[in-house]
Parts: structure tokens; sequence; C-alpha cells
């Protein structure tokens, strides 16, 4: 009796090894057949190296873009660590416990008012539904719906992100950011009603010559909803390199300025909410608006009314707006957001506009600053008709 257990553990053992070196051989092309089933874009996988159950080494990883960017970089890294969970490699659901990514490049691309990335198509096809048909279906891949995808843990550590936006200027306006650093927990493609949180630090690169500006944000996002609260900081932001983004809403042109600012995103059943504390340092124009005017004021004098004694320009940006109502341009809210900040911040410092007046009173005599009087009783006037 004793030799037939001893026989039959010996045979599970062989079984179980035969089992696990199988599952070693097959693991790998599994690994990547599933990762295209769930990104639905082509996945180049230089090396994979499998360690039972489920842990991967991946060597010179990357997924490429379809049409209209076909064979293009989406995302790319030397070497990645992934957990993935027990079995999923054998279920209709790719779930990955832990992704551990070092010198990774993430590229998003804007194309026709389209956010285009690693996750874009699998997003796409998922709302499309199973039955739907997607001209981005990747090369030799039906147009089924995408493999469940669920990264429970996600962490970046020098990475560099690429933003190529070629909505605001032909052959794409390049905007990029290095030394990332940060973690996101809970992604799931399709969505579920379940909140994505992030926490990520960066530097955004200016051009030559100029120091990178420091940026941070953190929150949550529920993608199913678009429910958000999230909150982001930036400092040494140069204004001159990113006109083709402040040209949206005014026609001026700034010849140097830094920006620094603190804001709160939230979004509420489709309702957007965005609180701004915005500070401008150094701030010189090239050329105003029409008639030498900024969002609707005449520009020197607003401008000498809003900069402290240090030359800081700082006020409040409040805007709100249905993110569902697609007749709503961001652009246009953000412009009036602007142009009420400006005339109720220069409400508020009445008592920097009139100490001014009576400065030119006190230099020129108030016969000699008649004029500068009347226009600053002129202006008031107007303020207070918005």
């Amino acid at each position: 009796m004793k030799k037939k257990i001893l026989i039959l553990i010996a045979g599970v053992l062989v079984f179980s090894f035969l089992g696990v070196v199988l599952l070693s051989q097959k693991a790998p092309g599994m690994l990547k057949s599933a990762l295209e089933g769930a990104l639905n874009k082509k996945v180049v996988i230089r090396s994979i190296q499998y360690n039972f159950p489920g842990f991967f080494e991946l060597t010179g990883f990357e997924i490429q873009e379809n049409e209209p960017f076909a064979g293009e970089t989406a995302f790319y890294a030397d070497q990645i660590v992934l957990e993935v969970s027990g079995w999923s490699l054998f279920q209709r659901k790719l779930i990955v416990d832990k992704i551990a990514v070092e010198n990774a490049t993430i590229v998003f691309r804007k194309y026709r008012d389209k956010l285009i990335h690693s996750l874009s198509d699998a997003i796409q096809k998922s709302h499309a539904g199973s039955g739907a048909v997607s001209g981005a279906a990747g090369p030799g891949r039906s147009a089924a719906a995408p493999l469940p995808l669920e990264i429970r843990d996600f962490s970046i550590q020098n990475g560099h992100f690429r933003f190529e936006d070629y909505d605001v200027q032909p052959g794409g306006f390049v905007t990029v950011v290095d030394s990332i650093r940060g973690s996101i927990r809970n992604i799931s493609v399709p969505f579920r009603a379940s909140r994505t949180t992030y926490e990520v630090a960066a530097r955004l690169l200016q051009g030559r010559g100029e120091r990178p500006a420091e940026m941070s944000f953190s929150g949550w996002t529920e993608f199913a909803s678009k429910d958000t609260d999230a909150h982001w900081a930036l400092s040494g932001l140069s204004l001159p390199y990113f006109r083709p983004y402040y040209s949206q809403v005014t026609l001026a042109t700034i010849d140097n300025g830094y920006a620094q600012a603190r804001a709160n995103l939230r979004i509420d059943h489709k309702e957007l909410m965005l609180n701004m504390d915005l500070e401008i340092l150094n701030l010189f124009f090239q050329s105003y608006e029409y008639g030498n005017q900024l969002f609707g004021l005449r520009a020197e004098e607003i401008l000498s009314f809003l900069r402290d004694r240090s030359g800081r320009l700082k006020f409040q940006i409040t805007a709100r707006w249905n993110i569902a109502d697609k007749s709503i341009k961001a652009k246009d809210v953000i412009r009036k957001s602007i142009e009420h900040s400006l005339k109720n911040t220069v409400l508020g410092n009445v008592s920097n506009i009139l100490e001014n007046t009576l400065q030119k009173i006190g230099e020129g005599g108030l016969e000699n600053s008649k004029d500068d009087v009347q226009e600053t009783i002129k202006k008031f006037k107007d303020l207070l008709k918005y």
C-alpha cells in the first residue's frame, strides 16, 4: 500500500514538473498573445524570461500604433517586470497584479480631436461592442471585442512622456516630460465603476536654454463615468514656448513670462469644475489683442493694476461646464473664465488702483492728472457693468 502511495506521489510530482516545464515554454507566447488581444495593437518583445508561477521579465518591450501612425511607437521600455495573476493566461481576461517599469517612453498623440495611445484602441473597441468593426484593428486580428485587461499596480521610475498634438500645429507640436516617477492603481479596460488612483511627479521640458518646469498631480478618476477629483501643481512654466496653446484663448503674443499654478479639477455627473490659483512672473508682451486690449480690457491698464509691487500677477480662475455638451468648446469657457477672473481681481484691488491714481495726482497735480482720474472712473463704470 505504501509503495502504491509513493508511486502515486512520484507520478504527481513528475506530471507537475512536466506541467511547469510546458507552462514555462508556452507562457511567453501566451503573454504576448494576451497583450495583443487586450491592447488591439502589435506588441514586440525582444526576450521574455518566465519564472513560475506568474513572474515575467520582458526585455525590449514595444507597443506599436495602428493607423494613422502605423508602426510608430506608443510605448517602449528596455525592461519590464510583470506579476501576472494565477491562471489568468488561461482565461478570457488578462490580470496583472504588478508592473514595474524603468526608463520607459510613453507616447500620446492628438489627431483630429482624438487621443491615440497604448490603450486607445482597446477603449474604442470596448465601447463599440463585441460585434463592432474597427478600422483601427491591427493586422491579422479580427474585429472581436478585446481581451479584458486589469492592471492592479503600475509603477514607473525615470519615465519619459511625449505628447504630439497635430490639432494645434501642422506636423505636431511636441511636449516632452521626463524624470517621471509615480504609481497608478486599479486600471481596467473595459472601464468599470471603480476608481483609478494616481500620484505622479515629473519635469516638463521647454526647449533649449530654459530650465524644465516642475509638475505633479494626484487624485482619482472613475473612467466609466469620468467622475474625477484631481489636484495638480506646476512651477516655472515658460509661457512663450507654449504659444500654440495660449493662442487658443488670446491673440496676444507673449515675449517673456513664467507661470506657476495650483489647481483642483472635479468632474461629477459630467459637470466639470476647475479652481486654479495662478501666478505669473516677469510677464512682457510682444503684442496685444486688437485695440491694445487683453480679454476685453485695456492691456497696459489692467496689467498695471494687477501687478503687485514685485511685478507678479496673481489671480484665481474658476471654470465650470458640462463636458457632455459637445457644442461647448473648452477654449471658449477658459477665455470667459479668465475675463471674469481679471475683472473680479481688479475690483478686489480697488485700494491699489486708488493708490496709483492718487500717486499720479501727487506727481502731476490735479489738473495735469484730470484725464487719468476720468479714465479710472470710466474703467470702474465699465467693470461694474460686467
